[in-house]
C-alpha cells in the first residue's frame, strides 16, 4: 500500500491551536505563507483585532487591512455593505469585526451620514471600543457617542482626544454642602444618577491630552462621566492634574466622584484592575487623602500598577499595601531611578512586614525601591518577579519578555530624558541580601527571576547556590555569572528554559569545555544569551 505523505503543519486542528497562541503581528505573516495558513490564520482577527478607521484617507490605495493600515470610514462602509466585494478573504467578512479604533474623527452635535450608518450597522457589535487623536466639538457630541447605546461594549479606551469646548464648570462653582460628609453639590448628584446610562463597560481607560504648561480639558464633571460605568472592572487612568494644582481634574477628584456615588446611590464599585502608572506628567506624590479614598472605596484590587512617587512617605505605600494585602496577585511600582530627595522617603524597607500572601507577579522598577531581596519572607506565593533598576542597554536582553505590559517602554522613555542622579545605595540586590534572614524561605512556586540595572554584579557560586535554595524551580533567569556561577545554575536548576547571562564574565570553556553538554544538564533550555 502506498504510504501517503502527511504534513502535520496542514492539520487543521494543529493549526488552529498554533495560530491561537500567536499574536496577531505574526499571524499577518502566516497569512502570506499559503492558502490554507491563511484561512486559519484570519479566524482570530474578527475576535481579537482591533480594526482602525479614519474619517480622512491615512490607508493605501487597496485599503489593506493584511497590514494593518486601517480603512478609511467611507471605504469601510462601502465593503461592508456591498455584498459583490469580497473583502480581504471569504474568510474575513467586515461585518464580523467587533472592535475599532477610530483615529482623526471629529464628532459635533449635527448629523453626519457615514458616521450614523456606521453606528447603526455596526454599534450593537461593538465590543471594543478605542477613539483616538479625535476632536469632540460640544458636550452633547461626546455624551451622544461615548454613552449611546453599545449593548455589547466592554471596553472602551479614550485616548490623547482633544475636546474644544471648556466642561461647564456648574459642579465647581455652586455652593457646595456636606452631602453625607462628602463635599459635593446635592443637585449635581442626583442629577449625574438620573442621566446615567447602565452601561457594560468592564475595561475603562482614560488618557487625557494637554500642550506643555496647560491643563487637561474633559467634557463633564467626573461625577457625570463615571457615573454611567458602575460595572467596572478595570480603570486606567494618565494625564490629569497633581493633586495640589488645585484643579477638579485630580485623581483624587477621579476617586472623590466614586466614593460619592457608592454612598449615596446604587454602586459598589468592584474594580480588580488599576493602573496610574503615567497618573500625571509632573512628580508624584501622593497625600495621605488619596490613601483615605482609596481606603474608603475598599476596591478588590488583584493587580496595581503606579508610579510611586518620589516625594511619597513610605507610610503612605505601606497603607496601600495593608488595604489590598488580601487580594493583590499582581503589584508593579515605579519610582524614578536614582532620585530620593530625604533619607526618610526611602523604600527601601518594602514591603514594611506587610505579609503579601496573595501576590504571585511582582516587578519592582527603580533603585530606590528595594536594595535587596528581604522580601521574599513577605511573599512566599510569588511565581515571577522582575527587578528592574534602570532603563539602560541591557534592558534590550530581556525585550521579549517585557511584551505583557507597556510601562517597560514607557519607562525606557521617560528615563532617556532625564540626567542620571544617583543616591541609591549602588549594590546587586542579590550582594546586598542577608541570606541568614531568609534561611526559612523558600518559594516552590517562582518560575522567574529577572534582575536588570546598572548595578548588576557577578553573582558567586555561593550565591547562585543560595538563589536555588529560595526559588528551587525556577524556569526563566536573568542573572551576572561567571564560570564557577553557570556550573551552580546547571546544577541547581534543571527545569530552567531561558537563561540571560548579564553581565557574563563566562568563558567559551566554563559552556563547552568542562560540562559535557547544557542539553544534558538543562534539557529544557531553549533560549541561552550572553
Amino acid at each position: 500500500m502506498e504510504q501517503l505523505n502527511y504534513n502535520p503543519m496542514l492539520n487543521d486542528v494543529i493549526l488552529d491551536k498554533i495560530f491561537e497562541m500567536l499574536p496577531l503581528s505574526d499571524l499577518a505573516s502566516c497569512s502570506q505563507v499559503c492558502k490554507t495558513w491563511r484561512k486559519h490564520s484570519l479566524k482570530r482577527w474578527p475576535r481579537d483585532m482591533w480594526l482602525k478607521l479614519y474619517e480622512d484617507d491615512h490607508s493605501d490605495e487597496n485599503g489593506s487591512i493584511a497590514n494593518f493600515t486601517g480603512l478609511t470610514l467611507e471605504s469601510f462602509l462601502l465593503k461592508l455593505n456591498d455584498k459583490k466585494v469580497s473583502d480581504v478573504s471569504p474568510n474575513l467578512k467586515m461585518r464580523t469585526f467587533k472592535k475599532f479604533t477610530l483615529h482623526g474623527w471629529n464628532f459635533n452635535s449635527e448629523d453626519n451620514e457615514f458616521q450614523n450608518q456606521f453606528w447603526k450597522t455596526c454599534g450593537p457589535l461593538i465590543t471594543g471600543l478605542r477613539i483616538e487623536r479625535s476632536t469632540f466639538h460640544s458636550r452633547v457630541a461626546f455624551e451622544s457617542v461615548v454613552f449611546q447605546d453599545l449593548p455589547n461594549l466592554e471596553e472602551l479606551i479614550l485616548f490623547n482626544n482633544y475636546y474644544s469646548v471648556e466642561r461647564e464648570q456648574r459642579f465647581e462653582a455652586l455652593p457646595r454642602i456636606s452631602f453625607h460628609h462628602l463635599l459635593v453639590d446635592e443637585t449635581s448628584f442626583y442629577d449625574a444618577l438620573s442621566r446615567a446610562k447602565n452601561s457594560n463597560v468592564r475595561n475603562l481607560q482614560v488618557i487625557l491630552y494637554s500642550e506643555e504648561g496647560s491643563e487637561p480639558k474633559f467634557p463633564l464633571s467626573f461625577l457625570e462621566f463615571i457615573a454611567n460605568f458602575r460595572n467596572l472592572k478595570s480603570l486606567t487612568l494618565s494625564g490629569l492634574c497633581e493633586y495640589h494644582s488645585g484643579s477638579g481634574m485630580t485623581f483624587e477628584s477621579f476617586l472623590n466622584a466614586m466614593l460619592t456615588l457608592s454612598r449615596n446611590g446604587e454602586y459598589r464599585w468592584a474594580v480588580e484592575n488599576l493602573d496610574i502608572l503615567n497618573l500625571h506628567k509632573k512628580k508624584i506624590m501622593y497625600s495621605s487623602h488619596t490613601f483615605r479614598l482609596l481606603e474608603k472605596l475598599d476596591f478588590p484590587l488583584s493587580s496595581l500598577t503606579l508610579d510611586i512617587g518620589s516625594y511619597t512617605e513610605p507610610s503612605y505605600f505601606k497603607r496601600i499595601l495593608e488595604i489590598y494585602a488580601n487580594t493583590l496577585r499582581k503589584l508593579v511600582v515605579y519610582r524614578e531611578d536614582g532620585y530620593v530627595p530625604r533619607p526618610d522617603l526611602s523604600l527601601q524597607n518594602f514591603p514594611f512586614e506587610v505579609q503579601l500572601n496573595s501576590l504571585t507577579d511582582l516587578r519592582l522598577l527603580g533603585t530606590a525601591v528595594t536594595p535587596n531581596l528581604h522580601f521574599f519572607q513577605y511573599a512566599p506565593n510569588l511565581r515571577s518577579v522582575f527587578l528592574v533598576h534602570d532603563a539602560g542597554t541591557s534592558m534590550l536582553n530581556i525585550g521579549s519578555l517585557l511584551s505583557d505590559h507597556d510601562l517597560f517602554t514607557t519607562l525606557r522613555n521617560r528615563q532617556s530624558q532625564n540626567t542620571w542622579r544617583d543616591n541609591s545605595p549602588g549594590a546587586c540586590p542579590v550582594r546586598n541580601t542577608d541570606f541568614t534572614q531568609l534561611q526559612n524561605t523558600i518559594l516552590p512556586n517562582m518560575e522567574e527571576f529577572i534582575l536588570c540595572g546598572k548595578h548588576d554584579r557577578i553573582c558567586s557560586r555561593e550565591q547562585v547556590t543560595a538563589l536555588a535554595r529560595l526559588m528551587p524551580n525556577l524556569k526563566k533567569v536573568r542573572l551576572g555569572l561567571d564560570n564557577d556561577g553557570f556550573w551552580s545554575v546547571c546544577s541547581a536548576w534543571k527545569e530552567l528554559e531561558l537563561l540571560i547571562i548579564q553581565p557574563c564574565d563566562v568563558k567559551n570553556s566554563g559552556i563547552t569545555g568542562t560540562i559535557p553538554g547544557i542539553q544534558t544538564q538543562l534539557p529544557n533550555l531553549n533560549n541561552l544569551t550572553r
